[in-house]
């Protein structure tokens, strides 16, 4: 009965993607490829392995031990295993083909098995549960102990194991050199309804309590930048942003400059205590403002907001991880339910920073993660990267998410004068200086930096 219902579910399924209900991921871009995965295979080199800890009891805080082990359900070789009651293991795994797969542990009872597709989506497994072939989903087991059990996780399936997220693509080694020599995290660069190019970013973060002005810089050539100024300043300019935030900080973070229905808008994030978001409109319809308040509220409920205008004119508002809405005419408002970007395994390209743009047809979904990385001798660093996702619909889903840039961070792709693609940067070596390193679309739809 259970095959036949399988079966059924796969037909109707088909039957929907033929209609173009379900697949909005392009073909050349739905799997990765021989390289990628030969990469993917590279990084377990070194994050082959799960983490395993130990605790007194199930709801203690605090584990006795943690560890590293070959495979889930592998006991540690401790001698606080003898004082755990309870032992816990995170991994991320990847199934060799599409499916859902019997995942179970012996030797131990009540074992409780989770799949995470991000940080808002855990889901206790089930035999129904369905796994994409060579996508990384977080595994978590964990079970009562008794001195003397042998657990054992069983998958009817070949798999991938490793400690932390892989990462594969990306050139490390791209060159990118400072555009300005001015201190500002998360660049955002657009081109104005003047032609000329338009930066902003949060302002000179060494204090990040205290990142109280939002500057907007122009340049002609995107290589000498002139600042136009604060054309917003938290203490000459906040009126209900100082009851949000009550501590006597002003965390202005990542601002982001739009030209939507022949206006000016900017996008900011409230940080430390607040996590939200507003918006500004400019007053004289000029880049250089003055902006004022339009909304009297925190408009996003996280950091990170970002717009993007579709070919029929939809504004659509997004913020923290790829949630998304519809906002009003008057950008005042959203006027339909909040939504995910994901891709079709229902995962998140990053956890913040997300930016759209659509190239030929296919939008690209950009966010930033952080990713534990490995060099030659197999030590390991961490660093803040911008990954990428493409689809066919705004709405998803999405492609599995890759790496675009190791050290790119929140940044945004926008075009230049002459067509050149270009990714932001401030990451790694830039020093959170504003960088720029342009791309190259391959055929089947891949980013590659040049």
């Amino acid at each position: 009965m259970l095959v036949y219902f399988r079966k059924l579910i796969a037909v109707l399924l088909a039957f929907l993607a033929s209609l173009g209900f379900v697949r909005a991921v392009p073909e050349g871009i739905m799997n990765y490829t021989e390289e990628e995965l030969a990469l993917f295979d590279e990084y377990l080199r070194y994050s082959h392995g799960a983490q395993v800890s130990l605790y007194e009891t199930k709801d203690s805080a605090d584990p006795i031990y943690t560890g590293m082990v070959d495979d889930l359900c592998e006991l540690p070789d401790c001698p606080e295993l003898a004082s755990a009651g309870y032992i816990r293991y995170v991994a991320y795994l990847a199934f060799d083909a599409d499916g859902s797969r019997h995942l179970g542990v012996s030797g131990v009872k009540n074992a409780e098995i989770k799949v995470s597709y991000n940080e808002l989506n855990t889901r206790t497994y089930t035999y129904l549960t369905a796994f994409k072939k060579n996508v990384f989903y977080k595994i978590s087991v964990g079970f009562k102990y008794t001195p003397g059990d042998r657990p054992v996780f069983r998958a009817d399936g070949a798999y991938r194991i490793s400690v932390n997220y892989p990462s594969f693509g990306g050139q490390p080694s791209v060159p990118v050199e400072p555009i300005a020599d001015v201190h500002l995290r998360d660049p955002f660069i657009m081109t104005g309804a003047d032609g000329r190019y338009y930066m902003t970013g949060t302002y000179d973060p060494v204090d990040w309590s205290n990142t109280k002005e939002i500057h907007v810089y122009r340049s002609d050539d995107l290589s000498a930048w002139e600042d136009l100024g604060a054309v917003w300043n938290y203490e000459r300019d906040a009126t209900w942003q100082k009851q949000l935030i009550s501590d006597g900080s002003s965390p202005i973070w990542a601002p982001e400059l739009h030209y939507i229905n022949g206006n000016y808008y900017i996008c900011y994030s409230l940080g430390w205590g607040a996590m939200a978001g507003s918006v500004l409109k400019s007053k004289t319809g000029l880049p250089e403002g003055p902006y004022e308040d339009i909304c009297g509220r925190a408009l996003f409920d996280y950091i990170d907001s970002t717009f993007f205008v579709d070919d029929d004119g939809t504004v659509y508002a997004i913020f923290s991880d790829g949630r998304y809405a519809k906002m009003s005419r008057d950008m005042k408002h959203f006027v339909s339910v909040e939504q995910a970007l994901v891709s079709e395994s229902g995962q998140q390209v990053g956890f913040e920073g997300c930016c759209v743009i659509k190239i030929s047809g296919l939008y690209y979904l950009c966010s930033a993660a952080y990713t534990t990385h490995y060099r030659a001798d197999g030590s390991s660093y961490l660093s803040y990267d911008s990954y990428y996702a493409v689809s066919s619909r705004f709405g998803g889903p999405y492609s599995e998410r890759r790496l675009l840039m190791i050290g790119g961070g929140h940044g945004n792709l926008f075009f230049a004068a002459d067509g050149t693609l270009y990714t932001t940067a401030f990451s790694g070596a830039l020093n959170e200086r504003p960088g720029i390193a342009a791309i190259n679309i391959a055929p089947d739809g891949r980013l590659l930096l040049r």
